[in-house]
């Protein structure tokens, strides 16, 4: 059976159309964008951190107040992208990826906050500023083409203000002095205080009594030859420390030791080795003498010797 003319072309169109329609629909497919929706709550100063493993990073769209924001970078396509404000507000962050192949996506949020921490060691000392960070990580994985990240991000005030918090550099030391303190056990607390008690009332009644006792003759001492005596008093109360500390913490093993292999008892050790207790300790001893040698080489502070 002949086929007319316009049976021929109507066939042949129809043909088309039926190869043309899937392609067009993978086309379709793969040119769509995926949009991803996250909400942030930040305080002021806090940074938002978009990063890539890919330069996929196109364009960036920013609704808010930027006059008080901070972001980088300004040269695109990136792998990373910052924002932060210094003010209260909320923002609308786009950020708009592609690339070829896989990518992977990360938002990181770098929070700090401020909280009062009060003195009660110190009377009539106000609270302490504390600060804590903490970091949240979303991570986001495409297989290629075009996406969007859409952050909806509201910067709040900090929990502390200026008129109930201290932050004066003299109440920082305190602070810092207080919180370093607490790195070292009770034990190695009480035994510098009780050697440092002994050394300092002895070696001040020795340096007293012997300056009195020199003001008559031509050897008393000035005020170089006290500091001197004072540092080397110094020096010696940390080395003396310094060795009690190593035989005390040594004497726990030794006796652990022999207990476990040789009574074949198993007892459970005190807490007294600390290496950080030790190794201040030594650094102590280090300065102490270097500052004796400097004393007595650089300034002949060290005083004459009775005949």
């Amino acid at each position: 059976m002949a086929l007319s003319k316009g049976q021929v072309l109507m066939l042949l169109l129809g043909l088309t159309t039926i190869l043309l329609v899937p392609t067009a629909k993978t086309v379709s497919a793969d040119q769509q964008t995926i949009t991803n929706v996250q909400g942030i709550a930040l305080f002021v100063g806090n940074i938002i951190v978009v990063k890539s493993d890919q330069q996929s990073i196109e364009r960036a769209f920013l609704q808010g107040n930027l006059s008080a924001a901070s972001y980088t970078p300004t040269q695109y396509p990136t792998n990373e992208f910052t924002f932060t404000s210094m003010s209260p507000g909320s923002y609308i962050l786009k950020l708009f990826f592609n690339y070829t192949t896989g990518y992977k996506v990360e938002v990181q949020t770098s929070n700090q906050t401020t909280t009062n921490q009060p003195a009660h060691m110190i009377p009539g000392v106000g609270p302490f500023l504390q600060t804590q960070s903490s970091t949240n990580s979303t991570a986001y994985y495409l297989s290629g083409g075009p996406s969007e990240l859409d952050v909806d991000a509201i910067f709040q005030p900090g929990p502390c203000n200026s008129n109930n918090g201290y932050s004066s550099p003299s109440l920082d030391f305190i602070g810092w002095s207080g919180s370093f303190g607490e790195a070292f056990p009770v034990w190695v607390k009480l035994l510098y205080f009780v050697l440092g008690v002994q050394f300092f009332i002895v070696g001040g009644l020795w340096i007293r009594r012997e300056s009195e006792r020199r003001r008559s003759s031509s050897r008393m001492f000035d005020l170089g030859d006290k500091i001197y005596l004072w540092v080397n008093l110094a020096f010696r109360f940390l080395l003396v420390s310094f060795v009690a500390l190593g035989l005390i913490m040594g004497g726990e093993v030794l006796i652990i030791l022999m207990l476990r292999y040789m009574f074949l008892i198993d007892v459970t050790p005190l807490s007294l080795w600390n290496l950080f207790s030790l190794g201040f300790a030594f650094g102590a001893v280090i300065i102490a003498y270097l500052v004796r040698v400097g004393l007595e080489r650089g300034f002949d502070l060290k005083p004459m010797e009775e005949e």
